[in-house]
């Protein structure tokens, strides 16, 4: 098996790596609470994960897939009552995104695909990699995993997906990540009246949650510990690894197949 982790490899292997690589995968999570049974680094260990696996897959398939160091900080402002949660201002998050993108392209590696595990960075993200683009004209691709397997959550019909619920326990398990089922818990299920009854701005048009897609109204971020004691945004109750193995399975499949067209791309000469 090669190595799949850019970071584990020489300067001198890196250069020889970049001339053959068909794509490479930045991992991109958090350090935040989520809820009393899962451990801060969820969306950072979610993250790294799927691209390794995703980057082992690729190896069988004959494609080189390389996985950068995950990045373990981001916008988690609103989760900053909790005990251990660290966050970076939004401007400061897509400085580092586009400075990361910037020194991988200065070293040949110009197919690269963002893998997003934490929804606070989602808007930031999009900013990064628009104005990396405005600024060197190469496009770099973002997965977010709930947006890879939305259609999966949607047939499962699991119960929301905002925070540490059903379907990111789901997935921890399946991964691998320590979980503690019996802390698990329900909390702020039904965000919208959870929000009401504090007296916060809301309507009857706003966006739910990551699988609802009936809303066309955004509303801000919420201040976690405001509408929830635990963390939890959901029903964490309800997980099973069953449930995360087909999430992850979709997950796997999916970024691959994006690989695969990046790869495609570079044998016939595409580099932006």
């Amino acid at each position: 098996m090669n190595e799949h982790w850019l970071g584990k490899l020489t300067w001198e292997e890196s250069v020889k790596a970049a001339k053959s690589t068909d794509a490479v995968l930045i991992p991109i999570g958090s350090t935040e609470q989520h809820g009393r049974h899962l451990p801060l680094d969820t969306d950072a260990f979610v993250a790294s994960r799927w691209s390794e696996l995703t980057a082992i897959e690729a190896e069988k398939q004959g494609l080189t897939v390389l996985v950068l160091p995950t990045l373990n900080f981001g916008v988690s402002w609103y989760h900053r009552n909790f005990s251990g949660s660290v966050w970076l201002s939004p401007g400061l998050f897509v400085d580092v995104v586009v400075e990361i993108c910037k020194s991988l392209t200065k070293h040949g590696y110009v197919r690269k695909v963002i893998v997003n595990c934490h929804g606070g960075n989602a808007a930031t993200l999009t900013v990064a990699i628009n104005r990396f683009y405005e600024e060197t004209g190469e496009r770099v691709l973002l997965a977010q995993w709930w947006e890879v397997a939305s259609d999966v959550l949607k047939d499962m019909m699991v119960s929301g997906l905002i925070h540490a619920e059903e379907a990111e326990t789901s997935l921890a398990l399946a991964l691998g990540q320590r979980v503690l089922m019996e802390k698990a818990s329900r909390d702020a299920f039904d965000r919208g009246k959870t929000v009401r009854e504090r007296g916060y701005a809301w309507s009857r048009h706003a966006k739910y949650d990551a699988t609802f897609k009936g809303g066309f109204v955004n509303p801000p971020m919420d201040m976690i510990d405001e509408i929830s004691q635990s963390g939890v945004v959901g029903d964490s109750t309800l997980a099973t690894k069953e449930k995360g193995t087909k999430i992850l399975d979709t997950l796997i499949t999916r970024l691959l197949e994006v690989c695969e067209d990046l790869g495609r791309q570079s044998r016939r000469g595409a580099t932006r």
